[in-house]
């Protein structure tokens, strides 16, 4: 199997993860009334970040690293935070601009998602790890 069908399996089931944290924490902070701009907001983070992530599990793939599988993940995803938190906090800052202290809001709504997402990153690359998916190629290669 090749290993585009793990990196879009993958770009897509942590996009569901994400993509519900982001719903959450902008309902926390602009509240329930706002459940229409936190529905658009999700909407257009999941359709941009499922292309962005594809591209960083590609060039996550064909780089060559000597890092252990645990200090690659974390590295993963600090590259992947940067990237994903930055996309949040312009998409939230140009969906909320007219609301009250949105600067504030979309600055926490960023931070806090860094954190978390972090958590929530590491544990999916874990798990990915384990999952043989697309990798039959790869392990062949390696036991040439």
């Amino acid at each position: 199997m090749d290993s585009r069908v793990r990196h879009i399996t993958k770009s897509f089931t942590w996009r569901v993860i994400a993509s519900a944290t982001t719903f959450s924490l902008t309902l926390a902070f602009f509240g329930k009334a706002e459940i229409a701009m936190a529905s658009w907001l999700t909407l257009l983070e999941t359709s941009i970040k499922i292309a962005i992530y594809y591209f960083h599990e590609r060039i996550w793939f064909k780089l060559s690293t000597k890092l252990s599988h645990k200090m690659r993940h974390i590295a993963k995803a600090l590259t992947w935070r940067v990237i994903a938190s930055g996309t949040t906090f312009i998409l939230a800052l140009l969906l909320f601009g007219g609301h009250k202290d949105a600067l504030e809001k979309a600055t926490w709504i960023a931070l806090i998602e860094s954190v978390l997402k972090m958590a929530l990153y590491y544990g999916h690359e874990e798990i990915w790890y384990r999952i043989n998916l697309g990798l039959d190629d790869r392990q062949k290669e390696n036991a040439a």
